[in-house]
């Protein structure tokens, strides 16, 4: 009897540190279209998620632009299941240039379990490219100062003498 109890419960133990560990599997995503990180130089108008396993139609994702700091905008968007594994949210096609985010809450119906997290993604150029406006202006107000500093060394500068090394034992 005491045999039985002790292989019970080296069981029972063995299974309550085993499951926690399958139940944590679903953490990660098999793939996305666009890959997290990828940086896109054409717009796009659908972000597709393969979750590598089952998942419910209560699927949900949505995107996020990040607006710097802690701000983000949402961007309307529809999500829907699209086969067994993968999921789609459509949205119009992105016009702004920035590091976007899609978040995604899929349930799956085996165990119950929910995976969630997010993928990033940026697109267009977030370098700010040269902005010639500026440098226009600063190259013209430093000609200016330095045209300013011609006329006054020139012009304005007071006309001295030559003075004889005689002149000054006086």
């Amino acid at each position: 009897m005491t045999l039985r109890r002790n292989l019970l419960g080296l069981l029972v133990a063995t299974l309550a540190v085993a499951l926690p560990g399958a139940a944590a599997a679903h953490d990660d995503i098999a793939g996305s279209s666009p890959k997290s990180g990828d940086q896109l130089d054409e717009p796009i108008d659908r972000v597709v998620i393969d979750f590598g396993e089952s998942i419910s139609e209560d699927v949900e994702m949505t995107l996020l632009l990040d607006l710097g700091g802690s701000d983000t905008e949402t961007i309307p968007g529809t999500a829907y299941k699209d086969g067994d594994t993968t999921a789609v949210l459509e949205f119009e096609e992105l016009s702004r240039p920035g590091r976007y985010f899609v978040r995604y809450l899929a349930p799956v119906p085996l165990d119950g379990h929910v995976v969630a997290g997010a993928i990033t993604f940026e697109y267009g150029d977030l370098s700010g490219g040269t902005n010639w406006t500026v440098w226009a202006i600063f190259g013209g107000l430093a000609l200016l100062v330095l045209a300013a500093g011609v006329w006054f060394s020139f012009f304005r500068a007071p006309v001295v003498d030559a003075v004889d090394d005689d002149d000054l034992d006086t």
